[in-house]
């Protein structure tokens, strides 16, 4: 049975209330790359804490980040960052719903819990109806589904995750982009 509270991590391993311990594959949703308590990242850490953290505004080190992703990222041209995965799919439906003057969205994959995309899901609750109208779900590997929902819906944007636990098949990404390029929209990968 998986744990419901952890107390503690290390390295790949993280520890239960009841000192069982555990692989940690999800890793703090993914962003944990080198392990708990990585020595030099706690030590930055620290070092930053000194200086204050979550300031109002934008710091050296952010500038210094970008500066460096958009020098290793060929396709980044510039960067912003945000506090979460559901507020940098949110901001980027936002500006594809600008860009475009469409509404709907075409989603596959998981995308965070604002209203947009969580009222495709079974958890909708309290999601108003006409929200929910507006983001429609596509099967991966199986562009027809795509195909169906661009034909009948204006849409803004496909978002998606371009791998989770299988490999694309047969094109299966290319297939994607331009389909949805030809349909007018953005394509956004998570």
């Amino acid at each position: 049975m998986a744990p419901l509270f952890l107390t503690r991590g290390q390295g790949a391993y993280v520890w239960d209330v009841d000192g069982n311990k555990y692989v940690d594959f999800i890793n703090g949703l993914l962003p944990i790359i080198l392990g708990y308590r990585y020595p030099a990242v706690d030590n930055a850490i620290k070092k930053q804490l000194k200086k204050g953290i979550t300031f109002s505004l934008s710091s050296p080190l952010e500038y210094e980040l970008a500066q460096m992703l958009i020098k290793h990222i060929p396709c980044a041209e510039m960067v912003r960052f945000g506090k979460n995965g559901s507020d940098v799919t949110s901001g980027a439906i936002r500006l594809a719903r600008a860009v475009t003057g469409r509404d709907h969205v075409a989603v596959c994959g998981y995308h965070g819990w604002h209203d947009w995309y969580i009222g495709s899901t079974t958890r909708h609750l309290g999601v108003p109806a006409s929200t929910r109208k507006l983001t429609h779900k596509f099967e991966y590997n199986n562009i027809g589904s795509l195909e169906k929902i661009l034909k009948k819906q204006k849409i803004s944007a496909v978002i998606m995750e371009p791998m989770n636990y299988i490999e694309p098949e047969k094109n299966f990404l290319r297939k994607v982009k331009a389909l949805t390029h030809k349909h007018g929209a953005l394509f956004d990968f998570r």
